[in-house]
């Protein structure tokens, strides 16, 4: 009867708890996405041109973060020897439950935040 109480409070406990998934695909030409970022959420490195991360699921419970999350996608671009640390112009928003893809592209707009 105990473990039956613990269990249901443990229960109770995560299911106050929101989750959201983020996938990030990368569809720039001949170069490489590395340490990729939204806020301080770490999505994948070592991204090359066509590939998608695997869907990350982020929980308040394991990520000590509210819902929602509005921050620009921040990572590494790479090319050959090459390489500059990059913020997208625009942010992205990531609420409870949802399901965000992100694509960066030859257009997606971004700064680099040395010349800001």
């Amino acid at each position: 009867m105990r473990y039956n109480f613990l269990f249901l409070l443990l229960l109770l406990l995560a299911s106050c708890y929101e989750e959201a998934s983020i996938q990030v695909t990368n569809k720039v030409h001949n170069v490489r996405m590395d340490k990729i970022q939204l806020g301080e959420i770490g999505i994948g490195s070592e991204l090359m041109p066509g590939e998608s991360t695997k869907k990350l699921t982020i929980s308040e419970f394991t990520e000590d973060i509210t819902f929602p999350i509005t921050a620009p996608l921040q990572f590494y671009m790479v090319k050959g020897e090459n390489t500059v640390f990059l913020k997208t112009k625009n942010s992205y928003t990531l609420y409870a439950d949802d399901e965000l893809q992100i694509i960066i592209s030859d257009s997606t707009e971004v700064v680099n935040s040395a010349t800001e």
